[in-house]
């Protein structure tokens, strides 16, 4: 008796040929961009790490200064100006998501205490938990899920 199985790799070829061609894709890195930037923000609108934790409290002296009515220079926070400087940008295979406005490196790194400033404490605004890295995983299992239809022809 003799039994031969004949395999034809065609489809997984094209199923092959779809992986590659999403992976490469910059739609999924813009994808990938328009699901986290939202969630930096709403952390950011909770005084929230991206680890979750609560920032820490601003110093006695730092609020005092706040509340001054002659205050000239925008504080980090109250107007709006980092939050509204959140955004992501698609260069090539390269997803860049940050904040353009200069003051963002002093709240999530802090600054020193001096005589004139009581200083800031860090306040982290961009980081990459495991939260995050689930809704990578569940935006690239989306994309490939469809490459995989179109690949099938359906």
């Amino acid at each position: 008796m003799h039994l031969q199985i004949d395999f034809s790799a065609n489809h997984l070829v094209s199923a092959l040929r779809a992986v590659r061609q999403m992976a490469q894709s910059e739609d999924v890195l813009r994808s990938i961009g328009e699901t986290l930037l939202p969630i930096h923000k709403d952390r950011h609108l909770k005084d929230l790490a991206p680890d979750g934790t609560k920032w820490q409290d601003l110093a006695p002296a730092t609020l005092k200064q706040k509340r001054k009515k002659r205050r000239k220079i925008k504080m980090l926070y109250e107007h709006g100006d980092l939050l509204g400087s959140f955004s992501y940008q698609v260069r090539g295979n390269t997803l860049y998501i940050g904040a353009s406005d200069r003051k963002a490196v002093f709240h999530h790194v802090g600054t020193r205490r001096t005589d004139r400033h009581p200083g800031l404490p860090a306040r982290p605004l961009l980081g990459f938990p495991d939260s995050d890295r689930r809704l990578v995983q569940d935006v690239l299992t989306d994309h490939l899920h469809q490459a995989l239809q179109q690949a099938r022809g359906g």
